[in-house]
């Protein structure tokens, strides 16, 4: 449910600015057949070596996108696994509950949560620019999608975003990239180890500080998810092709998406402390979990975000502060 939510909640992906002149059918199936033959089969993504005398930790980095016909394949991902005990999985922050009625109740809050309040529209709680280029996005990129004026502004951005990356050929790394490494993680008969935090339904105001997220946080979020897309667009498929090519100074070079950040959940939560400290729980689960594998194990492998990765105070930070020698192939 809080995969879910957190989804929903973060738009954390661009949208759509249509050019006046363009053909939306036309434009799309052109993008289309242009930036499929981007990347092809790859072989070469970064990995990341995390080594204390003879144990190692292999770290794998997924970008947030990569192209949806991507026959992926590393010799050296496929070799490290073979050599592996067990496989770490990304941070996760869940929202549980045994109860069928809690389960049942917190479904209806979290459908409900994606509309606007009052049965209101995005025509009327927007500004009459903002308003525009939220028509001109879905015209382009979700024309039968005649529910968008009804969602959230933050849930309406992901919505378009998502349309339009499809267009454009591109698809979520995390599902591409997770399900290829568990693929062949299940074939080496590898033991997963999660670092999954729990909050009890009953205990947890997750959800009521997602619906109670301001109205001037969401249109904030819109209005950067709205602007200049086709760019974000063209950036992610190079930002893609740098990774398949395991060229790290590109994608340490690259600034990031500026909009990133005004939808962050922590920043559109009306009260992000729970949030904040799950994921801050996550990490020090996900350390420990690490600690444990490189002290008992000859070879460990796990995947992370690469963004994270990539953050100056972000996990290899904290491993080489712990004594790990860490360097990237």
């Amino acid at each position: 449910m809080w995969k879910g939510l957190l989804i929903v909640a973060s738009a954390a992906m661009p949208v759509a600015t249509a050019q006046e002149t363009a053909d939306p059918a036309s434009r799309s199936s052109d993008r289309v057949a242009e930036e499929i033959l981007v990347l092809g089969e790859i072989s070469g993504p970064p990995i990341w070596k995390v080594a204390k005398d003879d144990h190692a930790l292999w770290i794998l980095g997924y970008p947030e996108w990569v192209p949806d016909n991507l026959r992926w394949q590393s010799h050296l991902v496929e070799h490290v696994l073979a050599d592996s005990s067990e496989y770490l999985t990304s941070v996760g922050i869940a929202v549980t509950s045994a109860n069928p009625l809690r389960i049942a109740r917190a479904l209806r809050q979290y459908r409900r949560m994606q509309r606007i309040p009052d049965r209101g529209t995005l025509e009327n709680l927007l500004s009459e620019d903002l308003y525009q280029l939220f028509l001109e996005a879905q015209l382009l990129y979700a024309p039968k999608r005649d529910d968008l004026g009804r969602l959230r502004p933050s849930v309406a951005a992901k919505e378009l975003f998502d349309s339009a990356a499809r267009s454009a050929g591109l698809a979520r790394g995390s599902r591409t990239i997770h399900r290829a490494v568990e693929k062949r993680a299940r074939k080496h008969g590898l033991k997963e180890v999660t670092a999954i935090i729990s909050q009890r339904s009953q205990d947890s105001n997750l959800l009521d500080s997602m619906e109670e997220m301001s109205a001037g946080s969401e249109q904030t979020c819109l209005q950067a998810r709205l602007q200049g897309l086709d760019a974000r667009l063209e950036e992610l498929t190079r930002l893609a092709a740098a990774w398949a090519e395991g060229d790290v100074a590109s994608l340490r070079a690259h600034p990031g998406d500026p909009a990133t950040e005004a939808c962050d959940p922590r920043r559109l939560a009306s009260h992000p402390e729970e949030l904040v400290e799950m994921e801050s729980r996550g990490w020090a689960l996900w350390h420990d979990n690490a600690d444990r594998a490189l002290s008992d194990n000859a070879a460990t492998f796990a995947i992370l975000p690469l963004k994270d990765l990539l953050r100056r105070d972000g996990p290899l930070s904290r491993l080489r502060q712990r004594g790990y020698e860490v360097r990237v192939l």
